[in-house]
């Protein structure tokens, strides 16, 4: 089995990815919120442009929200559940279209 993730800022295309998902015959997929590490390292003063990036991501801003979408899938699965995302998401290899990876499951419980 694979795990395969999405993390995508697109934050209106996760009902579309899990609708594509499904209609795929993969199932069982969760989302969660996640921020990037530009956000996260914004309070630091001791690395370079700092000061500019706090002033571009301070307070709560959408844009700097994320979605990270993960779903175990049978090896069989893998390819057909990446090409149902990608037909939702397009090309992932432009800047901040979004990461697509998997890796393997090498122990589980309550999964079928």
């Amino acid at each position: 089995m694979q795990l395969l993730f999405i993390i995508i800022k697109r934050t209106g295309l996760v009902d579309d990815i899990m609708r594509a998902l499904a209609s795929a015959g993969i199932h069982g997929g969760t989302a969660i919120d996640s921020t990037g590490m530009a956000k996260s390292i914004s309070g630091m003063d001791n690395l370079p442009t700092i000061a500019v990036l706090r002033e571009i991501l301070k307070g709560e801003d959408d844009a700097q929200k994320g979605k990270t979408i993960f779903v175990a899938v049978h090896d069989e699965q893998l390819h057909t559940a990446i090409d149902a995302v990608k037909t939702v998401t397009g090309d992932l290899s432009a800047p901040n279209a979004g990461v697509l990876f998997a890796l393997p499951i090498t122990y589980s419980e309550g999964l079928n």
